[in-house]
C-alpha cells in the first residue's frame, strides 16, 4: 500500500503530519506569551467560576454547563456517524477513487492508495471521537463540582481555591473539545486528497492558515480582548 504513494503524495502527507502537530504545539507556546481566541476564553471561564462562587443559585451556571455538554455530545455522536460511513467507504474507496479521478483537475488514482487515504480520514476521526467523549466527560465532572460548591458563609479562601480548580477543569474540557474541532478542520485536506496530491497540499497550508488566523488574528478575539477586566 505505501509502495502506491509517489513523490508528490509523500511530500503533501509528511506536511500534513506537520502541519497539525507542529501547529497544536505552536499554539500552546504562543498562547503563553500573547493573548489568543483559545487564551482570552480560558480567562472568561475562570472568570464565570469566580462570579459563581459568589452566588448560592446555579441554576443559570447549570444551564449554561447544559449547552456545552450539549455542544460536545453533539460532535461525539456526529463523530460516530462518519466513522460508520467511513468504515463502509473503505470497502469501496477504490471505485470512489475512480469517480473522483473523472472530476476536472483531478488525478486518477492508485486503489490501494485510495484505501490509506479512507484509513487516514478514519484515524483522524477516531482521534476527534476521544477528544469528544473525554471533553463531555470533564463537563459531566464539572456539573458534579457545580453541585458541590461550598456555600456562601464558608471559608472565603476555600470557596475562591474552589472556584479556582473548577474553573481549571472548564478550561480543560474546553481544550480537549478544542482539539476535536481541530481535526474536523485538519479532516478537509484528507478529504481533498482523494483528488489529488497537489489539492491534499494546498489544503493543508490554507487550513493551517485559517486556523491560524481565527486564533490570533479574529475580530472575535479582538473583541474579547477589548473587555475591561
Amino acid at each position: 500500500m505505501l509502495r502506491s504513494l509517489g513523490f508528490s503524495d509523500v511530500v503533501a502527507f509528511v506536511t500534513f503530519l506537520v502541519c497539525w502537530p507542529v501547529y497544536h504545539i505552536a499554539a500552546g507556546y504562543v498562547d503563553t506569551h500573547r493573548a489568543s481566541l483559545v487564551s482570552l476564553v480560558k480567562k472568561f471561564r475562570l472568570r464565570w467560576f469566580e462570579r459563581m462562587a459568589e452566588r448560592d443559585s446555579h441554576i443559570a451556571d447549570a444551564q449554561l454547563l447544559g449547552n456545552l455538554l450539549r455542544g460536545a455530545l453533539f460532535f461525539a455522536s456526529t463523530t460516530v456517524f462518519i466513522l460508520g460511513a467511513l468504515v463502509a467507504l473503505l470497502g469501496t474507496a477504490p471505485k470512489v477513487a475512480e469517480l473522483i479521478g473523472q472530476l476536472p483537475f483531478a488525478t486518477a488514482g492508485d486503489p490501494k492508495l485510495a484505501e490509506l487515504k479512507a484509513i487516514a480520514l478514519i484515524l483522524v476521526f477516531v482521534y476527534a471521537f476521544f477528544k469528544f467523549t473525554w471533553s463531555a466527560w470533564q463537563y459531566n465532572v464539572l456539573s458534579i463540582l457545580i453541585g458541590a460548591m461550598p456555600a456562601r458563609g464558608t471559608d472565603d479562601g476555600a470557596r475562591a481555591a474552589y472556584a479556582r480548580s473548577a474553573g481549571h477543569v472548564a478550561a480543560l474540557a474546553g481544550e480537549s473539545y478544542n482539539n476535536g474541532v481541530r481535526a474536523y478542520y485538519f479532516s478537509i485536506p484528507l478529504i481533498a486528497w482523494f483528488a489529488s496530491a497537489h489539492a491534499f497540499l494546498a489544503a493543508t497550508l490554507v487550513i493551517t492558515i485559517v486556523l491560524y488566523r481565527r486564533e490570533f488574528y479574529s475580530p472575535i478575539m479582538e473583541a474579547l480582548k477589548s473587555i475591561p477586566d
